[in-house]
């Protein structure tokens, strides 16, 4: 096993927290591969199972329980500082939203391993006032079932490398550099994404000012307020004449958006 992989083997428990922590407070590092590759190291015996499990749901709590207290005091403030950080960033509030408003703390269950819900469920459901105990219990199960999932995968992985006694030693470096690899692919994929969907917005974008000119000259934009309802409690308010729909709404009620005066949406 060469250098970099020897170091994750001889600190696994360290990087295995360090790693969820960062992953949990919202950086753009995906946990996966690295939990599939902590299940590979307890396959060959260089992390013990129950250990990696504790240490990883660990992780998960201590960035989760972060946001958790943010999120009670600072309410919207967050979430525009996760959408920012967030890889997925078309979906970030909208879904999140969504989702936790029909399945409120319950949501933190599965939360995880939903792309674009993960990262705003934890403030979302601390703004929407879910009391710390009910909060801790629904992440914790979600924590257990998120990280108990990828590691047994990873575990399953590493015991069939081992039938294969002659090159378990090469394939194991493999994997685990594979999960390294893999997550810096993610990583640089979902950066192109959202570079390419910030040019995208950036063509199309209209300035508070350019919107207050339109107001004062009597151009009479329609503004639409998308919105949810859980993002109107940390601020109620609006901008004066907008209609509030949700985005769901503005695709059913598209015939009374009028089409001779200028359309502005807006979300935050």
């Amino acid at each position: 096993m060469h250098e970099p992989l020897a170091a994750i083997a001889k600190h696994g428990y360290l990087v295995l927290l360090a790693w969820m922590i960062v992953a949990q407070l919202g950086a753009p590092v995906p946990a996966i591969p690295i939990l599939i590759g902590a299940g590979v190291l307890c396959a060959a015996g260089q992390l013990r199972f129950a250990s990696a499990l504790l240490i990883a749901i660990l992780g998960c709590l201590l960035g989760d329980g972060a946001w958790y207290v943010i999120g009670r005091r600072r309410g919207s403030d967050v979430l525009r500082v996760l959408c920012k950080i967030s890889l997925n960033p078309a979906t970030c509030v909208r879904r999140g939203s969504e989702f936790i408003s029909r399945h409120g703390n319950r949501g933190l269950v599965v939360a995880k391993f939903i792309p674009g819900v993960s990262t705003v469920a934890v403030p979302l459901a601390a703004s929407s006032g879910s009391p710390p105990w009910l909060f801790f219990y629904y992440d914790f199960l979600g924590s257990l079932l998120f990280v108990g999932t990828f590691l047994v995968a990873g575990r399953l992985l590493g015991n069939r490398i081992d039938r294969l006694s002659i090159f378990a030693g090469s394939i194991r470096a493999v994997v685990l550099g594979f999960a390294v690899i893999a997550a810096l692919g993610l990583l640089g994929w979902r950066y192109y994404q959202k570079r390419r969907f910030q040019n995208e917005l950036n063509v199309a974008r209209i300035t508070p000012e350019e919107l207050l000119e339109l107001i004062e000259t009597r151009q009479a934009p329609y503004i639409v307020d998308l919105r949810h309802p859980l993002d109107m409690l940390a601020d109620p308010r609006m901008i004066p004449g907008a209609i509030r729909m949700t985005p769901d709404e503005l695709s059913a009620r598209q015939r009374e958006i009028p089409r001779d005066r200028e359309i502005v949406l807006y979300c935050t």
